[in-house]
């Protein structure tokens, strides 16, 4: 301390102190070199070099919480669950409330197939403020477990915060086939079809929801532009088997809800 050195030192040491106070230290420099490294990876498409280089920044002393976020998200986008729900769960040790981990860990949680703990985290991530993919996840957990109902009200609030997000609306279809409710799924799932923005895979669900409604007969009348003829057999097939599934729960997971978030 200052204290101890002559008076002709205590100048000196107020500037060094001084300099610790304003400049980062070199393990901050570290953590923010290999985050601006791994980010300039992924842009380039290399999420795998882009982790690892994550990693190194985490393991950095006094590493940000954003360190533990990207790397759990670049881990999902490895397919890499577990490692990412390791990595949310340590940038939940750094902040308990980040709604951005909340919904990392649930949704790694989620693809995992560890549907309670889902449910709970992704529900304290829902409860932050803006989270319309927390109610979608929500959602998709809840079908899962073959809560129809629950599901239904989770993606309605999805939707009220992205009412435009067409992966939703279909995920609120299929939620309400499954559910029974045959024609609040046809009347949700007719804005999806007739959007100019409707792909492939939207326009998949759409014949997986009329032939769950019981309206087979109408697929002839639908726009199925984007799935060709040969494509169309193998789908009715497979939508009239999962139709003659029982349970709820065994229908949800042949479905594979939406999740391209």
């Amino acid at each position: 301390m200052p204290s101890r050195f002559a008076a002709t030192l205590i100048l000196l040491g107020s500037v060094t102190l001084a300099a610790c106070t304003t400049t980062p230290s070199a393990s901050d420099e570290g953590s923010e070199r290999f985050m601006r490294l791994a980010a300039d990876l992924e842009q380039r498409g290399d999420p795998a070099t882009a982790a690892g280089l994550y990693e190194k920044a985490t393991q950095q002393p006094h590493a940000p919480l954003q360190a533990w976020l990207k790397l759990g998200d670049t881990r999902l986008t490895l397919n890499d669950a577990r490692g990412a729900e390791r990595a949310y769960q340590q940038a939940l040790e750094l902040k308990p409330d980040s709604a951005d981990a909340l919904l990392g860990l649930g949704t790694a949680q989620l693809r995992q197939g560890k549907l309670e703990r889902a449910v709970t985290v992704l529900t304290q991530a829902a409860a932050q403020p803006g989270q319309p993919q927390a109610f979608n996840r929500l959602g998709i957990a809840l079908i899962l477990q073959g809560h129809a109902r629950e599901a239904q009200a989770a993606f309605n609030d999805s939707l009220r915060q992205l009412p435009n997000d067409l992966d939703i609306r279909s995920n609120l279809a299929l939620a309400y086939a499954l559910g029974g409710e045959s024609q609040r799924a046809l009347d949700t799932v007719r804005s999806v079809n007739e959007s100019a923005r409707a792909l492939p895979g939207h326009q998949r669900n759409v014949l997986l929801i009329t032939v769950l409604a019981g309206t087979e007969q109408d697929i002839s009348n639908l726009r199925l532009d984007q799935i060709s003829e040969a494509d169309r057999q193998p789908l009715l097939v497979e939508a009239r088997r999962i139709k003659a599934l029982n349970d709820v729960q065994a229908q949800a997971r042949a479905l594979g809800l939406v999740d391209s978030h």
